[in-house]
C-alpha cells in the first residue's frame, strides 16, 4: 500500500520537468528566493525575468496554472504579471509562435513555487520564487485529509475486461471478466489470489466485439455479463447454463467512493489518452463542479479499462494493462482517513 499526497490535478502539461530545471540544474544568478506573498513574488519574479540578459520582445505568455488554485486566484495573478512586465517595457505578443514565457504557479507539501521559463539564444532560462503555503490558501482544497492505498491483487496475461468483488458477505475474493482467444470467461478468484472455479461463457456464443466495453456485476447467488449488444446470466452451479439475450447497454455510473470520514464521496475516472499509454486515476470531490479543484492522484503503469466499486464503500477494483510486461493488473484502491 502507498500512501499519496494532494497534488495538483494538470494533464496538459506537467511542470515538473520545470521544477525540476529549477532546482538542479540553475546557475547561481537563479538560486531560489522566498517572498512574503503571491504579489510579492510576481514583482519579484517580473523583475528576474526582465533582467535575463539578450531577452528580446515580443514574448508570448503562456501561464501554467495548477487547477487547484484556479478557483481562489482566477486570472488576477495573471494580468498582475503581465502589468509588470509591461512596466519592466518588456514586449508582448499574442501571437502563439512567438517565443514563449511560460510562467507557472505550482505547490510543494509546504511552499507554492511562481515560476518563469524561457529559451534565449539556445539557452534556458528560469526563474522563480516560493513562499509558504500559509501566505496563500486555495479555498478548494480538502479540509478533510484523504489520501490514497493501492494494493495489486491479481496480474494475468489474460486479458482482463473488468473485476468484481464477490458479494456473498463471506468470502473477501472477486470475479474477472477474461477474453482468451476473444473467448470470453469468468474466474473466481479466493482472498488469497488463488483460481477456484471458472465459467466459459462461449456456450451461449459470448464472444468479445470491436468494442472491448464489457461489465461484469455479481450478486449473492448469480452473476451477469453485459456486453455491447447483449447480457449472459449465469450461476457459479457447475451444472448451471450460462443464459444470453439481447439487451441494450447501461453501462454503470462513476463510481464514488465514501471514507468514514467523509461522507460527501469522491468520483473515480481516468482520462487516458488512448490505451498505449500510461493512465492516471483521478479521485476528485463529488460535486465538485471543477475536476482540478482538489484531486488525489495515482499513476497506474498502462491505460485504465476499468473501475469498480466494491462492498466496502471506500473501496474499488481497478484493472490496468501494466505495458512493460504486458500483463493485465487488478488493483484494489482504498480511501482512507488521515495524513
Amino acid at each position: 500500500m502507498r500512501p499519496l499526497l494532494v497534488r495538483p490535478l494538470f494533464r496538459s502539461f506537467s511542470l515538473l520537468p520545470l521544477l525540476l530545471l529549477t532546482f538542479f540544474a540553475l546557475p547561481s544568478p537563479s538560486e531560489p528566493a522566498d517572498a512574503t506573498s503571491l504579489d510579492d513574488a510576481i514583482h519579484q519574479l517580473a523583475e528576474r525575468v526582465a533582467a535575463i540578459p539578450n531577452l528580446r520582445g515580443p514574448v508570448y505568455l503562456q501561464f501554467l496554472q495548477d487547477a487547484n488554485f484556479q478557483t481562489e486566484t482566477g486570472k488576477d495573478w495573471q494580468d498582475t504579471f503581465r502589468k509588470e512586465m509591461q512596466n519592466h517595457r518588456v514586449a508582448l505578443t499574442d501571437d502563439p509562435s512567438a517565443i514563449p514565457l511560460r510562467i507557472g504557479l505550482s505547490e510543494t507539501p509546504t511552499q507554492l513555487v511562481l515560476s518563469a521559463s524561457t529559451v534565449v539564444a539556445g539557452k534556458e532560462e528560469v526563474r522563480f520564487f516560493t513562499f509558504p503555503r500559509t501566505a496563500f490558501r486555495a479555498a478548494n482544497l480538502p479540509v478533510v485529509p484523504v489520501r490514497i492505498e493501492r494494493q495489486l491483487v491479481y496480474q494475468t496475461p489474460d486479458h482482463i475486461l473488468d473485476a468484481s468483488s464477490l458479494w456473498n458477505g463471506a468470502e473477501s475474493g472477486m470475479a474477472l471478466l477474461v477474453s482468451r482467444n476473444s473467448e470470453l470467461a469468468v474466474l473466481r478468484i479466493d482472498s488469497s489470489g488463488q483460481l477456484t472455479q471458472t465459467i466459459e461463457l462461449s456456450s451461449a456464443g459470448s464472444q468479445i466485439s470491436r468494442d472491448p466495453r464489457a461489465q461484469l456485476t455479481i450478486r449473492a447467488n448469480d452473476a451477469s455479463v453485459l456486453l455491447p449488444t447483449k447480457s449472459c446470466d449465469f450461476t457459479w452451479a457447475a451444472s448451471a447454463d450460462t443464459k444470453c439475450h439481447p439487451a441494450k447497454p447501461t453501462w454503470r455510473a462513476t463510481t464514488v467512493l465514501t471514507p468514514s470520514c467523509d461522507a460527501g464521496g469522491w468520483k473515480l475516472f481516468a482520462e487516458g489518452p488512448d490505451w498505449s499509454t500510461p493512465d492516471v486515476l483521478q479521485v476528485v470531490p463529488d460535486g465538485s463542479l471543477r475536476q482540478g479543484s482538489a484531486a488525489l492522484l495515482s499513476d497506474f503503469p498502462g491505460p485504465v479499462l476499468s473501475i469498480n466499486g466494491e462492498q466496502n464503500p471506500a473501496s474499488a477494483l481497478v484493472v490496468t494493462k501494466n505495458l512493460r510486461t504486458g500483463n493485465y493488473e487488478v488493483y484494489k484502491i482504498t480511501l482512507a482517513c488521515g495524513n
